[in-house]
């Protein structure tokens, strides 16, 4: 239902999505936080998550209309759409705490600018 286009409005399953990816990005930098200095994930790491997050959130939302317990269940996003809420959300949150994540805002950048052209 949360994510179901069928039920829900696209802008409302957006902000849902959107809103899910904020609340992941808040934790995983509270989690990183509480790590020592040197046991901190990389950047790279952090950036290949972002990644396999992404792939994984489409497949997860796609999947779910061939399970026939789902009956009419209707997801209308598109990869580049679920991406750029996740992209957005992790800028958002790793924006306000800079220092840390120099590299990975970068990335993250970089990531919005290739999204725009499209």
């Amino acid at each position: 239902m949360f994510l179901d286009t069928a039920f829900n409005s696209l802008p409302t399953v957006k902000t849902n999505i959107s809103t899910a990816f904020t609340e992941t990005a808040v934790k995983m930098w509270m989690y990183a936080r509480c790590l020592g200095r040197g046991k901190r994930p990389s950047s790279a790491l952090i950036c290949q998550t972002i990644e396999d997050l992404i792939t994984l959130a489409f497949v997860l939302m796609k999947s779910k209309a061939k399970n026939k317990k789902n009956v009419g269940y209707k997801c209308s996003l598109t990869k580049l759409q679920v991406e750029w809420l996740a992209i957005n959300a992790f800028r958002e949150v790793l924006g306000k705490r800079q220092s840390g994540y120099r590299e990975v805002l970068g990335w993250l950048d970089g990531r919005i600018e290739r999204l725009r052209v499209r």
